[in-house]
């Protein structure tokens, strides 16, 4: 039976979650930066096919329904429910068992392409499968899952739903030399680079910051950062303050951090609300595992703190200075300590350094390009 709740629409976008986490972060991910300029520049917009989920924990979420913000316009949610039940100690395993609950693609979109983000897809059953109809079809790569240690106890199902992919996808564009190492890999040696960007236009270079020079970090807080390197340096600063704003993935972080008195712990911050966050940092951090850890993609604060005129300090992790923008310092976190240091010891704050991004950073840019690789209807 087709789906009654399928819109019209100019892309089918397979994300890696679905619309519920889109609205409670806001569009803040690769996939949803490009949802969301999909839907502004296509001529019937976009029907996000969310990733199966449970029923049960979609009437959790009726009963303590999360705080959401509005839908992107031009965007259409498609969701799906089953009574399947994920196993209770191999939470990942959803990945793999919920392939097969994708809802049946309507006759009516037979043709309609599809950008898909979530590799599993192309394991679902050829009548919920956007790869089998021979619709031009894009798979955009995002971290290499087949590293990343999220995905771990599933290494193997990863592998065979890459390989599935890789095989059916029209196109393939990689966010990074990673990701774009990972295509060749299953022969794609036609992979296409798009890193990642930023929507310049919503960022101010104009500060707010006071008290202590403050460092801050936004994004996802777990295994990808160094937590030693973090700890040592933060330590040996008492006089800087350090924010981190985003979700906790992985335990050990928050005693750590919390620990720390010059540390303040945000929590999850909605996408929203980091431009003007942004304004009351000195520096923007990006203190992440170089080798060991990486996962092979690329870093969207980056591009976010130099919008907001902030220096960048990081570390050299996966091509981070080979994105054409200026005021990137990529050294070993070892030298951070002295690098930030020096700055609190000069007194003054650190001044603001905009300077316009390169129109290709932009993710009005690259998403042209998917338009037209997709082939879709732009709007009028």
């Amino acid at each position: 039976m087709e789906s009654p709740n399928w819109p019209e629409a100019s892309v089918l976008a397979y994300p890696m979650h679905g619309t519920t986490k889109l609205l409670t972060e806001g569009y803040r991910t690769r996939d949803g930066h490009f949802i969301e300029w999909l839907g502004a520049t296509t001529r019937e917009g976009v029907a996000v096919v969310s990733r199966p989920e449970p029923q049960v924990l979609r009437a959790r979420d009726r009963i303590r329904p999360k705080r959401t913000r509005g839908l992107a316009a031009g965007t259409s949610p498609v969701e799906t429910g089953t009574w399947r039940l994920p196993h209770p100690r191999r939470r990942r395993r959803w990945w793999v068992d919920s392939a097969d609950r994708y809802p049946r693609i309507p006759s009516a979109h037979a043709e309609t392409p599809a950008l898909v983000w979530n590799p599993f897809v192309a394991t679902a059953p050829e009548h919920s499968n956007p790869f089998a109809s021979g619709r031009p079809t894009v798979l955009d790569l995002l971290d290499d899952w087949s590293i990343h240690h999220a995905f771990e106890s599933i290494r193997d199902e990863v592998e065979e739903a890459y390989a599935a992919a890789f095989a059916a996808a029209t196109h393939v564009t990689a966010n990074g030399a990673g990701t774009e190492q990972l295509a060749r890999r299953f022969g794609r040696d036609d992979v296409i680079l798009v890193p990642n960007g930023c929507d310049p236009e919503r960022f101010s270079a104009t500060s707010a910051a006071t008290g202590a020079l403050t460092v801050g970090y936004v994004g996802k807080i777990g295994r990808r950062l160094d937590l030693d390197g973090i700890v040592r340096t933060v330590a040996a600063l008492p006089e800087v303050d350090f924010v981190f704003a985003g979700p906790i993935l992985d335990a050990e972080f928050r005693p750590a951090l919390a620990a720390l008195p010059n540390v303040e712990l945000l929590g999850d911050v909605h996408y929203d609300d980091v431009p003007a966050l942004l304004t009351r940092f000195d520096l923007g951090w990006i203190p992440h595992r170089v080798g060991d850890g990486e996962v092979g993609g690329d870093v969207i604060k980056t591009y976010e703190y130099r919008a907001a005129g902030l220096p960048v300090l990081s570390t050299p992790f996966c091509s981070v200075t080979d994105r054409g923008l200026d005021e990137v310092l990529a050294c070993d976190l070892s030298v951070h300590e002295h690098v930030i240091a020096a700055h609190a010891s000069a007194g003054d704050r650190i001044a603001r350094r905009p300077s316009p991004l390169p129109a290709e950073a932009t993710w009005r840019v690259k998403n042209d390009l998917l338009l037209s690789l997709l082939g879709a209807e732009v709007a009028a």
